[in-house]
């Protein structure tokens, strides 16, 4: 249910936020993503594309908040099953975050993509603990 509200948001917002005509350029990327959050020891979160534009691996980080570790910033190729930094990342393509002792029941993670002809980035996408 949390995975489908998170791909129609992300839809929606593609969609009446225009993400491709901003400041960023044409080339800013259009995709949506779906989360699934495992409650374990430690626990887990899964991060999908599920459609839209392919994107080059080393361009995204994600941002971790209220977690009981992990916080901050992590680039999108640490995260297990990530390709290499040159990598494209497309349609069908998961990846794992998860570290030791990873308490995320009180979290907020966002998935961002930076520009590589700017210092700027955008949100893609985000996640918040149930």
């Amino acid at each position: 249910m949390v995975a489908i509200t998170v791909l129609l948001a992300a839809t929606a917002a593609t969609f009446f936020l225009d993400f491709g005509s901003g400041s960023l350029g044409q080339n800013t990327p259009q995709a949506a993503f779906t989360f699934d959050y495992d409650a374990g020891s430690p626990d887990s979160l899964t991060i999908e594309h599920r459609s839209g534009d392919s994107i080059r691996a080393g361009s995204l980080y994600i941002t971790v908040s209220g977690a009981s570790t992990a916080n901050g910033q992590h680039d999108f190729t640490s995260i297990s099953g990530a390709p290499a930094a040159g990598s494209k990342i497309t349609a069908g393509s998961r990846v794992e975050f998860s570290r030791p002792s990873l308490d995320l029941s009180e979290a907020a993670v966002t998935l961002n993509w930076k520009s590589p002809d700017s210092d700027k980035s955008i949100q893609l996408a985000s996640w918040e603990a149930p």
